[in-house]
């Protein structure tokens, strides 16, 4: 299942994303591509830089489980 950009940057407006939609199904490394992990690598070092809401905090920790999902998959080429 692809995502456009604005699927996974859309944080702050209070609609659940399709993304997160998919997460709360359950983390599965299928879920992204690797294009997607570096922008959910991006948003999460932004959102870890700044003070937080809750419903920053629980964006934050499903997407912890979609990018540990993402670099344990066999897929997934990098070196962590």
């Amino acid at each position: 299942m692809a995502y456009e950009m604005g699927d996974i940057s859309m944080l702050t407006n209070g609609f659940q994303t399709a993304l997160e939609k998919e997460v709360k199904k359950g983390a599965d490394s299928d879920l992204i591509d690797e294009t997607e992990y570096d922008s959910m690598v991006a948003e999460f070092d932004l959102l870890w830089g700044r003070a937080t809401t809750p419903q920053d905090q629980s964006r934050m920790e499903r997407m912890i489980r979609l990018i540990d999902a993402f670099e344990n998959s066999p897929n997934c080429h990098r070196q962590n």
